[in-house]
């Protein structure tokens, strides 16, 4: 017992690594997929629109799966969800050595189902390691790990595809994907679960309708509108305007995001209060990120945008995840938190769907000033919460107190 309580109050305990290190192999193989495989289609006979149809089907059918996957973790419990996730996702990747177009977005959109549920799992796995004082410091270092793979996965992708055909880089990723799942089976033994499949006497139906929930995907979505379009656009406007300087952005954007989710961990609450303050200070900043992009390409107010930008979205993300974990009925705390990831996952995608169409009959600084607009509308949204202390969610109530 003394031993079960040292770890709940240490973030770097034996079990939270081992969660870490499955998430950091899980999103290994979720990056270096996502920088093969066009390459792979294109050898196979596909074009533009079909590399993006197989490409962006994963996020959708991902934001499609994001409910379900909480009621189902909420029924079965997390532990044996994401097990079973892993096995499904290994499994999965044998699909890509069937040369097939169609068979290859099959497998992109059963991916998108399976990064759903593991990832929902996983944060809840997260929150059940560790005390509610530490909760906040291991939401985010759960989403470092997330993060990590983006800083060697693609490169070393790349790397691979000069040396080996890409059949033998789709067998290495079998064998990760294999292994990984493995691994689950001995982090799903030595992690304690306490939402093991919580009777709920809760209607999720009617408590997605909390101000709380609301006002706090909200924020998420339409900061994530502006985080889909810069990593969609920017470097195709950049391109245009003959700036040499996109992977530099991203380079600086990302050790920002790293740094920041590592060291500002402390500064995140974990104590279930309303954090209107940090949230619109970070939706500001990400607001002023985006409007430097809509001005100005020039290297010094570049490299700017990308602190800004880093350090909002490294921040926000598990600021609003650990307020709304404490707001949430425990037996429907899987479907409401799968429906504030799955605001963050649809505004990232309409990045994409809809800024696209505003650089097309604008321009590209105007799309990137509609997005620092729609990060101030978030900056105000949180004036929603109320100022007053709110009551903690209580397991079997069906509506959240505000």
């Amino acid at each position: 017992m003394t031993n079960r309580m040292e770890q709940r109050e240490n973030p770097f305990s034996f079990p939270a690594l081992q969660v870490y290190a499955v998430t950091i192999l899980f999103y290994s193989v979720v990056y270096m997929v996502l920088m093969i495989l066009p390459f792979y289609a294109l050898a196979h006979g596909a074009n533009q629109t079909e590399i993006g149809w197989i490409m962006g089907v994963t996020m959708f059918t991902s934001m499609l799966a994001r409910p379900s996957a909480g009621k189902i973790i909420d029924r079965w419990g997390a532990r044996r969800v994401f097990v079973i996730a892993l096995l499904i996702f290994s499994v999965s990747l044998l699909g890509y050595f069937v040369p097939d177009l169609w068979v290859f977005g099959i497998v992109r959109a059963i991916q998108g189902v399976v990064a759903a549920f593991f990832s929902t799992a996983m944060e809840i796995i997260t929150m059940d390691l560790l005390s509610e004082r530490l909760r906040g410091q291991g939401l985010s270092l759960y989403s470092l790990a997330t993060m990590l793979p983006t800083t060697f996965g693609p490169a070393l992708t790349l790397y691979l595809k000069d040396l080996f055909p890409m059949g033998w880089i789709f067998g290495l990723l079998f064998v990760m994907g294999a292994l990984n799942f493995g691994f689950s089976l001995l982090v799903a033994r030595k992690t304690q679960e306490d939402g093991q499949a919580t009777p709920s006497h809760s209607s999720p139906l009617g408590a997605w309708k909390s101000r709380v929930l609301v006002v706090s995907s909200t924020v998420m979505l339409l900061a994530s509108v502006a985080n889909g379009a810069i990593f969609t656009f920017l470097p195709l406007y950049l391109k245009e305007q003959g700036s040499p300087y996109g992977s530099i952005y991203f380079l600086v954007q990302t050790v920002v995001l790293v740094l920041c989710r590592f060291f500002g961990r402390h500064l995140i609450r974990s104590d279930g209060r309303a954090p209107g303050g940090s949230a619109m200070l970070l939706a500001a900043v990400a607001g002023f990120g985006s409007l430097t992009l809509g001005m100005t390409v020039s290297p010094p107010l570049l490299m700017v945008s990308a602190v800004l930008n880093g350090l909002a979205f490294s921040v926000l993300y598990p600021t609003l995840l650990t307020f709304i974990s404490f707001r949430v009925p425990e037996g429907a705390r899987g479907f409401l938190i799968g429906l504030f990831i799955g605001a963050a996952d649809f505004g990232f995608a309409l990045g994409a769907l809809a800024m696209g169409p505003v650089a097309d009959i604008f321009s590209y600084p105007a799309m990137f000033q509609t997005c620092s607009l729609l990060c101030f509308i978030a900056a105000l949204c949180p004036l929603a919460y109320r100022s007053k202390p709110m009551q903690r969610a209580e397991p079997n109530q069906g509506t959240l107190k505000v």
